[in-house]
């Protein structure tokens, strides 16, 4: 049954997600990738300290430089899965070219809990196209399918409050693709927090 916490920005609903599943101090398999195209990266620097703050132990999984074996290896190997923030195409054709797709979500089917920031959020819903005026779609090098992994059948949408991008692009994504797409906007200050097939917003 996945367990998981979609996170637009803040990282507060961490502990409360993760402690009663995995106990404190956990290993938490940390994924960097989609960031990996940008000199500055400096909200991903955030949520690893942050998670650190917290008491959690973090494990680099830079899965653009790491052997199918060994992406297994780590899987099997820590207590939860964060993916971080970035460009969000550029995660999904990371995720599918490397195999970690299929890998990451055997995994959680199985129960690993998953934690996703922003792009980590996106990434694992129904589709990801209506984040083009989010993100960049060019950025992403082979992507043939804007489809996600499908774990749920939301199209989540971060930064609502328009803090990042501002409100009119928030406003926009949903005229384009409110009627083709089931929308699940989310502020920085709230979480999507999925456990089965229940689904509820959470304070972060």
């Amino acid at each position: 049954m996945a367990e998981l916490l979609l996170v637009s920005r803040w990282l507060s609903a961490v502990p409360g997600f993760l402690t009663p599943k995995v106990g404190p101090g956990a290993r938490i398999g940390f994924v960097p990738t989609a960031s990996s195209i940008y000199d500055d990266r400096a909200w991903v620097d955030l949520d690893r300290t942050t998670l650190h703050d917290q008491g959690w132990q973090t494990v680099e999984l830079d899965i653009e430089a790491m052997t199918a074996a060994n992406m297994e290896k780590a899987l099997a190997t820590v207590d939860a899965v964060f993916v971080s923030g970035g460009n969000v195409f550029h995660l999904l054709a990371a995720m599918r070219r490397t195999g970690f797709a299929d890998k990451l979500t055997a995994h959680v089917q199985a129960g690993l809990p998953y934690i996703g920031a922003s792009a980590g959020a996106c990434v694992i819903g129904a589709d990801i196209e209506p984040l083009g005026l989010l993100d960049d779609p060019t950025e992403a090098t082979g992507l043939h399918s804007t489809t996600g992994l499908g774990w749920i059948d939301e199209v989540i949408v971060p930064h609502a409050d328009g803090i990042v991008s501002g409100p009119a692009v928030v406003d926009e994504v949903v005229r384009l693709y409110g009627k083709r797409f089931a929308l699940r906007l989310i502020t920085d200050d709230q979480a999507v927090l999925v456990s089965g097939s229940a689904v509820s917003i959470v304070s972060s």
